[in-house]
């Protein structure tokens, strides 16, 4: 896995700045692991995407990820910090089987885990609700008796599944399979001391400092360009602490 730093940083900020967020973190895993395809790197569950995006983040940008948020009681400002390595080893002690298989009401349920190609095969369904039907059809595999086992095609209704499986049951079942792509941070409100648990988008939280450090390397590469006539390969050929000595001394 390569971290993302000088080009790389910018190739992902460039490729990235315009696209869905899903497809964002298709993109920054596609630059630090170039063996990968991004159709590969698609049909990850989101729970093994997510490790490698904690294992991304921790490589470019450090061992603690520090956030923001805000209290659901008083809106006050919620400040954390959470090692990488704490959430990575959530995360594994969380995953367990890619499948689910059970039997009820006389037919016999396959559920496999979400991938980020499911996600985005449901973007254009406008409505919620057909949306996660969509879903469900992608992930579900029901059997009878006397049928071979078939997966739910787009023109059965949702409602002929859930006669037979009830929805408490899928629910709980597919609780059960995303355990490890839940990521969360527990803080307590300095205001009003509510105890939070804010939830935690790796994909977003690691766009969002992409972002930021792109747009701090692109202004240090304009004042660097600016003061010495460097071209933009040169400097981002720099280390991050060459370009800050050169910084600090036109700041001096």
């Amino acid at each position: 896995m390569r971290a993302l730093t000088g080009e790389l940083l910018l190739a992902a900020w460039e490729e990235g700045t315009d696209q869905h967020p899903l497809i964002r973190g298709l993109i920054l895993l596609s630059l630090a692991l170039p063996e990968q395809s991004r159709q590969e790197l698609a049909q990850l569950t989101i729970a093994q995407r997510d490790l490698l995006l904690l294992g991304l983040r921790e490589l470019s940008f450090g061992a603690v990820m520090q956030g923001f948020g805000a209290c659901s009681r008083c809106c006050a400002q919620l400040e954390f910090a959470v090692p990488v390595a704490a959430l990575i080893e959530h995360v594994k002690s969380q995953l367990g089987s890619d499948l689910i298989a059970w039997s009820e009401n006389g037919r016999q349920y396959q559920l496999r885990a979400v991938t980020t190609a499911d996600l985005l095969a449901t973007l254009d369904v406008p409505d919620t609700a057909e949306a996660q039907g969509l879903l469900l059809k992608r992930c579900l595999t029901v059997s009878g008796e006397s049928s071979a086992c078939e997966r739910l095609s787009a023109c059965e209704e949702l409602s002929d599944a859930l006669t037979l499986a009830t929805e408490a049951s899928l629910v709980a079942k597919f609780d059960q399979l995303h355990a490890a792509a839940e990521l969360g941070c527990a803080v307590r409100c300095p205001e009003c001391s509510n105890s939070e648990v804010l939830d935690l988008d790796i994909a977003h939280f690691l766009w969002l400092e992409v972002r930021s450090a792109a747009k701090r390397l692109i202004a240090e590469i304009h004042e660097l360009a600016w003061a010495y006539g460097w071209t933009e390969s040169s400097i981002l050929r720099m280390s991050p602490r060459r370009r800050n000595a050169y910084i600090e001394m036109l700041s001096a």
